[in-house]
């Protein structure tokens, strides 16, 4: 079987710069968002999680503790590894 790319045409060269022209396209995200009691934050910068002051205030606490250091409360309330 034989594979025609056709990237350097004309044709597909003005479709993607029609597409880059148009918004983004957006992808719904199917699964929920989980929150536990020991992943209180998730990855999502848009999430309300990322502005609980009770959460935040108990991160800033886990710093002053020693617990945690900025960076890594910073990390932690960002949803990634720690």
């Amino acid at each position: 079987m034989k594979h025609v790319f056709y990237m350097g045409t004309e044709r597909t060269v003005t479709i993607m710069a029609q597409h880059h022209q148009n918004h983004p396209i957006v992808i719904p995200m199917e699964d929920d968002i989980i929150h536990t009691q020991e992943h209180p934050f998730c990855s999502d910068p848009s999430c309300p999680c990322h502005e609980d002051s009770a959460l935040l205030s108990d991160v800033a606490q886990a710093v002053e503790q020693g617990l945690f250091t900025p960076d890594e409360a910073t990390r932690f309330v960002e949803g990634k590894a720690v």
